[in-house]
C-alpha cells in the first residue's frame, strides 16, 4: 500500500524528476522594466514569450525557481472541456459565450501545439481522446444536458458513447471528446525560458514580492523596481483585494505509478464528481510514457477547501483505492504531490485589466484547466490586435459582472465568515509542550492564537496564527507540513514563511526558547 513503498517520491512531482527550469539569480538591484512579469508559471511564461517576440523589454521575477509553483503540480491535461462543464457556463454567461470560452480553450491548446512545432520542443506533445464518465452519485441526465449544450453550441464533435473504455471496473456511459491533447509541462515551459533569454528577457528568482503600487514593485529585500506595466501571473492575485470575494482556494491530490505499456489505452478520463460535495469527490486521470515497457499512470482527485481539512495522508490513500478499481494492473504509487486549484464563481477565469489599478494586470480563477487558461491569458494579456481576442478579453474581464453567479458567490462567502468566526472563538486542545518533533499545531496563548512546530532538531518556531491578508486563522496541514489559511487559500511554511497568496506577508514571528519543557515567547 501507500505507506509501506520504499521507493515512493513524496510530494515531488513526476515532472520533476528529472530537475526543474534552469535557475537564476535573486534580484540584489533597483532597477527600471518596460513589462514587469510577476510570476514565471505557465501565465508568466508564455506572456514574456509573445511580448519578447513583439520585442517588448520583459523583466520576470519568482519567489521561487521558474515552473517550480503550481505549474509543475499539474497534471497536464488539455482539454477544450471546462471543469465546470458547459452547461453550466451557459447557464451562466448565455450560449454565445460559453462556445467563445469553448473556442478560446481550442485556441490555446493549437497555440501550445503550434510553439512547440515552430521551436522543435520535444515535450510528449499528443493529441488523444478525453472522456467525461458518470460519478457512482451522478445520473446519466447530467450527461445528455451536458451534450444537448454542446449541440445547441453548434459543436458536433463530442458524441455519446455506451462504455468508457478503461481496463477495470465498469465505468458505463460517457461522453467522448475527439483531438484533446497532454503533454510535458516542464519540458515545454523550458523551451520557452530559452527563448525569452536570448530575446533578451531578464529573470530574478528568489525574488519575494512585499509590495505593489502602480508601475513599482517592492521586494522583501527593499528593491524597487519601476515598470511601464506589470503583470501579476501569481495564480491568485496579490494586489486586488476585491478576487477574494469572487474565488474560492481548493487543495487537489495527485498519485502516479506504473502500469504495463499498452494496458490502459491512452486517453484523457475524468468523472462528473463535484469537489463541493463531501460525498461526491471529482476524479481525473492520464497516461505518460516512462519507458519501453511501462507507462505511468496519473491520478488526480480527492479535493477538498484549502485549510479547511487535515487528512491528506487519507486522500492519497482514497485515491490509491479509487484508481486500483478502475485500473487493476496498477503497480505501487511512486509519487504523490497536492497543488491548490483556484475557483471562480462564475466558471471562468479572470484575465485582465486589473479594476482601480493603473497599468497593473492580473490572470486567476484557472478551476482545473490551468494548463490552458493559463496560456489562453498569455495570449490574452499580449494584446496583440488579433480581432477574436478582443471579444476574450470582455468575457475574461477582471471587472465583469454577473448576477447569475450570486448564490456561488454567496455561498462561497457564507463559508469564508463561517470560518473567520469559528476559528476565532474556538479553545485549542493542545499545547506547545505536547508536539512531537516534525509536528505543528494550532496553541492559544491567552487570547492569542499561536501557529507553533517543533523541527526534527526538537527546535520550536512561533508565529501569529492571523493571516496576513485578512485575518483568518491558520490551519496546520500535516501532510505538507504548511500552515494554510481556510479564507482564502494563502500557504505558509512550518516557520511562517508566505508560499500562496494572496497573502504576500510571512506570518508574524516569535522567538520560542525551550528550557526545561517551558517555552518562554519574545516578540522580535
Amino acid at each position: 500500500m501507500l505507506n509501506k513503498n520504499d521507493n515512493l517520491v513524496s510530494h515531488k512531482t513526476y515532472w520533476q524528476r528529472d530537475g526543474s527550469l534552469p535557475s537564476f539569480q535573486k534580484l540584489n538591484r533597483s532597477m527600471t522594466a518596460d513589462v514587469l512579469i510577476v510570476g514565471a508559471g505557465v501565465t508568466g511564461l508564455t506572456a514574456a514569450y509573445l511580448l519578447s517576440k513583439q520585442g517588448r523589454a520583459v523583466t520576470v521575477i519568482d519567489a521561487g525557481q521558474p515552473g517550480n509553483g503550481e505549474t509543475c503540480r499539474t497534471t497536464a491535461h488539455l482539454t477544450e472541456v471546462i471543469d465546470s462543464g458547459y452547461a453550466e457556463i451557459e447557464s451562466f454567461h448565455g450560449e454565445k459565450n460559453a462556445r467563445l470560452a469553448f473556442d478560446s480553450q481550442r485556441a490555446a491548446i493549437r497555440f501550445i501545439e503550434h510553439t512547440i512545432g515552430a521551436l522543435k520542443i520535444e515535450c510528449q506533445f499528443k493529441r488523444l481522446d478525453g472522456y467525461l464518465f458518470l460519478h457512482p452519485t451522478d445520473q446519466k441526465e447530467s450527461l445528455e444536458k451536458e451534450l444537448e449544450t454542446l449541440r445547441r453550441m453548434g459543436l458536433s464533435e463530442a458524441e455519446f458513447c455506451s462504455k468508457v473504455p478503461l481496463p477495470g471496473r465498469e465505468a458505463g456511459v460517457g461522453l467522448r471528446f475527439p483531438n484533446q491533447a497532454q503533454f510535458h509541462p516542464l519540458q515545454y515551459l523550458s523551451a520557452l525560458v530559452k527563448q525569452i533569454d536570448q530575446a533578451g528577457g531578464q529573470f530574478f528568482t528568489g525574488t519575494h514580492v512585499a509590495k505593489i503600487d502602480s508601475h513599482k514593485v517592492l521586494t522583501s529585500d527593499g528593491f524597487e523596481i519601476t515598470a511601464n506595466e506589470i503583470i501579476i501571473a501569481t495564480h491568485s492575485p496579490i494586489k486586488n483585494i476585491l478576487f477574494f470575494l469572487k474565488e474560492a482556494a481548493y487543495r487537489t491530490y495527485v498519485i502516479a505509478a506504473e502500469v504495463p505499456k499498452g494496458s490502459v489505452p491512452e486517453a484523457l478520463y475524468w468523472d462528473t464528481g463535484d469537489q463541493s460535495i463531501k460525498h461526491s469527490p471529482y476524479h481525473y486521470v492520464r497516461m505518460t510514457p516512462k519507458s519501453e515497457t511501462v507507462d505511468l499512470l496519473i491520478v488526480g482527485g480527492e479535493d477538498h477547501k484549502t485549510g479547511q481539512e487535515d487528512d491528506g495522508d487519507l486522500r492519497f490513500k482514497n485515491l490509491e483505492q479509487w484508481a486500483r478499481k478502475y485500473f487493476p494492473m496498477m503497480g505501487e504509487v511512486e509519487y504523490q504531490w497536492s497543488g491548490q486549484v483556484v475557483e471562480p464563481v462564475d466558471g471562468l477565469p479572470y484575465i485582465g485589466k486589473s479594476p482601480y489599478h493603473k497599468d497593473i494586470y492580473i490572470a486567476t480563477g484557472y478551476s482545473g484547466n490551468g494548463m490552458t487558461n493559463g496560456t489562453l491569458a498569455g495570449l490574452i494579456l499580449d494584446r496583440s490586435d488579433h480581432g477574436y481576442k478582443n471579444q476574450w478579453a470582455e468575457l475574461f474581464s477582471p471587472t465583469r459582472k454577473n448576477l447569475r453567479s450570486g448564490m456561488n458567490f454567496l455561498e462561497e462567502n457564507l463559508n469564508v465568515v463561517k470560518e473567520l468566526i469559528f476559528d476565532r472563538i474556538k479553545k485549542e486542545p493542545l499545547s506547545a509542550e505536547d508536539l512531537a518533533r516534525g509536528e505543528g499545531a494550532i496553541i492559544q496563548k491567552g487570547l492569542h492564537k499561536m501557529a507553533v512546530y517543533r523541527d526534527e532538531k526538537g527546535t520550536l518556531s512561533e508565529c501569529s496564527a492571523t493571516c496576513p491578508h485578512l485575518g483568518g486563522v491558520v490551519q496546520w496541514n500535516s501532510t505538507e507540513k504548511t500552515f494554510d489559511c481556510p479564507l482564502h487559500g494563502s500557504r505558509f511554511t512550518a516557520d511562517g514563511i508566505v508560499i500562496t497568496g494572496p497573502a504576500i506577508r510571512d506570518l508574524k514571528k516569535e522567538l520560542c526558547l525551550l528550557n526545561e519543557n517551558k517555552i518562554e515567547a519574545n516578540h522580535v
